[in-house]
């Protein structure tokens, strides 16, 4: 059972980062908002505080 929380959690963070990076490639992060980042990934505005800050956290999270 524990596995299988652990692997959604997986699957929320991956959504989310690969939302992010289709976004930034079509716009500025100045253009891009969280509520555009989740919509995307299809997930809930607070599951994103759970796993990033802000956007730049996100950001940041693709450069490394």
């Amino acid at each position: 059972m524990k596995s299988k929380v652990l692997e959604n959690k997986r699957l929320k963070q991956e959504a989310l980062v690969n939302s992010a990076f289709n976004l930034l490639i079509k716009k500025d992060i100045h253009e891009i908002t969280i509520s555009d980042i989740v919509k995307d990934a299809g997930v809930a505005k607070g599951t994103f505080y759970l796993y990033f800050k802000d956007k730049y956290h996100i950001c940041d999270y693709l450069v490394q």
